[in-house]
């Protein structure tokens, strides 16, 4: 099969995922809010269940905690492994972030289940759209729903919106989390310096502009066994254009990773 036409790795990883949300007693309760079409339910609280379901601490090991300010807001920028690390990974980061800085953090999400994917040449699995919108409605409070697919109407639109509600978030001290790569790695390896998105870099200039933090993350597996965050130090973007500060950011990420996960910054 052509890399244009790969089956996205996300695929082989959602059934193990729902594992999860069904051993937490999530599904029922998941399934009813989004026929309902509720809204503003706690995503920090069921991360909890489901962190429980992965193993907890003992699973996933979170180091430089103390980059993260009390009370202060910040952008969160991180790679993008295969979903079985990132989820967990992720999860249990914002509640670290929640029980530290007293913050419940938000998330770009993308709006769609990848069918097929090479890096930024994504194809959405036909009714994920409507699917996902309706995840993330339940979770208004915490996710920032992104058009992924180039071939939508309404990614550009779509996409400044995003943008507008990380800053809005951003600027009255909030935390947010986002992948400068915006679509799986390849092996859980940094992308080429090509395929980031300069959305991203252009957002982490808008924020050191107001002065506000921008913290990398990095975030592995190792072997099967367990899962690392290594968070660094907060800085603040330098760089006036915005292909050139998502190459910073992703250089500052694979500064928190083991060498051979850092790809073209190896």
């Amino acid at each position: 099969m052509p890399i244009e036409m790969a089956l996205a790795p996300e695929l082989a990883t959602i059934g193990g995922i729902a594992g999860k949300f069904k051993s937490a007693g999530l599904v029922g309760e998941l399934i009813t809010g989004m026929i309902r079409g509720e809204t503003g339910r706690d995503l920090i609280d069921d991360a909890r269940r489901l962190v429980a379901e992965y193993g907890g601490d003992e699973y996933v090991s979170i180091s430089g905690l103390e980059n993260i300010g009390e009370g202060h807001g910040g952008l969160i920028v991180f790679n993008h492994p295969n979903s079985d690390i990132l989820f967990p990974a992720v999860l249990n980061l914002m509640i670290k972030v929640y029980d530290v800085g007293g913050h419940k953090p938000v998330f770009l999400m993308g709006e769609e289940i990848p069918m097929t994917q090479a890096f930024n040449k994504i194809y959405p699995v036909p009714g994920s759209i409507a699917l996902i919108r309706r995840f993330q409605h339940l979770y208004s409070d915490n996710i920032i729903p992104v058009p992924v697919s180039r071939s939508r109407k309404d990614y550009r639109s779509g996409r400044a919106l995003a943008f507008d509600g990380a800053m809005s978030k951003l600027e009255s001290g909030g935390i947010v989390f986002i992948s400068p790569e915006g679509h799986v790695e390849v092996g859980n390896t940094i992308s080429p310096i090509e395929t980031f998105h300069s959305g991203t870099g252009r957002m982490a200039i808008m924020a050191s502009a107001y002065g506000i933090n921008v913290l990398p993350v990095g975030i592995w597996g190792e072997n099967g066994r367990r899962i690392r965050v290594q968070i660094g130090k907060p800085f603040l973007v330098e760089e006036i254009d915005g292909v050139e500060a998502v190459r910073v950011l992703m250089e500052r990420i694979a500064g928190e990773l083991p060498p051979q996960f850092r790809g073209p910054f190896a």
